[in-house]
């Protein structure tokens, strides 16, 4: 059973890694494509991309890891709080940092913990996941349809999914404070159980590729804007509101420090290029005020 839940998220993660490259065409990019282990059980594959001329960077993660105890960080299951038996957690994370600022940063994960029993098989498991959307530059019709789209898809398996997803994600990503939102929302979720596991296995995939699919037409309609250092300036300060999220308030970096991760990968979600600035310019002060006007609304379809 385990060995075919990991076949899942390997598919998806490849897929993923196909058309990120596929995006990226600069030969002076820096690309890392590395498998690892970890001292105390499993390991994972990590890719990167970084100073290209699309990405400034972006990381598509697998883990697959192993351990005696559940880190606090995979917090909130009522399912057994410390398992004698062991864990094994799995899944992908994705983020992506464009270098075009009208192209917004996104982020995906899906994940399963399986609680082990004396044999090494299921005794229990729950899941989580999502996928969000930080633009820089507003355009109402991709928020739209990002909205959309992952409510046509999780209603196939549930009507009251895409509800509860949407607000969960509104709640988690939040920036307290800066009282902002971290983007525009989408759908993230966590200690799911409301499927048996091989139907959870197939939402998680599907939610792996409908991000690719809805994050990439996203990208084409806007990759070919031009863009000056003021936009870019302005990209990089807002990119800040992003480190502060991951680094203050992420379940998921921490889960990773405290598992005692690859600190390589776990960090990999932080832009490349970021700027804090104490004083900013009228300008600036103009396009967060427009920008936030998209952040701070609830764009649940």
């Amino acid at each position: 059973m385990i060995k075919d839940l990991e076949k899942i998220f390997k598919t998806s993660h490849a897929n993923i890694k196909a058309n990120f490259s596929n995006l990226e065409r600069s030969k002076y990019a820096v690309r890392s494509d590395d498998k690892w282990k970890r001292s105390e059980g499993g390991g994972g594959n990590t890719f990167v991309i970084q100073g290209g001329n699309f990405f400034d960077n972006c990381a598509v993660n697998f883990s697959s890891i192993s351990g005696k105890k559940l880190p606090k960080a995979a917090l909130g299951n009522s399912l057994i709080k410390s398992p004698s038996n062991g864990y094994k957690a799995m899944g992908i994370s994705v983020i992506s940092h464009p270098k075009n600022p009208f192209i917004p940063t996104s982020h995906m994960n899906v994940r399963l913990f399986c609680i082990l029993d004396k044999k090494g098989d299921i005794k229990d498991w729950w899941a989580g996941g999502g996928y969000d959307l930080t633009p820089f530059f507003p355009f109402k019709n991709d928020y739209e349809s990002w909205h959309r789209e992952a409510k046509n898809l999780l209603d196939n398996y549930n009507k009251n999914f895409y509800k509860t997803f949407a607000k969960n994600c509104n709640e988690y990503f939040k920036i307290p404070h800066r009282k902002e939102r971290r983007g525009v929302g989408g759908i993230f979720f966590d200690n799911f159980t409301k499927l048996d596991i091989e139907n959870t296995s197939k939402m998680l995939s599907d939610i792996a590729n409908q991000y690719l699919k809805s994050y990439l037409s996203i990208i084409n309609r806007r990759k070919s804007i031009k863009f000056t250092k003021e936009h870019k300036d302005f990209q990089l300060i807002r990119r800040g509101r992003y480190a502060e999220f991951n680094l203050l308030y992420d379940r998921g970096t921490a889960f990773g420090l405290q598992s005692n991760g690859r600190i390589e990968s776990i960090l990999a979600s932080l832009p490349k290029d970021v700027k804090w600035e104490y004083k900013k310019n009228k300008k600036y002060m103009n396009m967060e005020k427009n920008l936030l006007k998209y952040i701070n609304k609830d764009w649940n379809v």
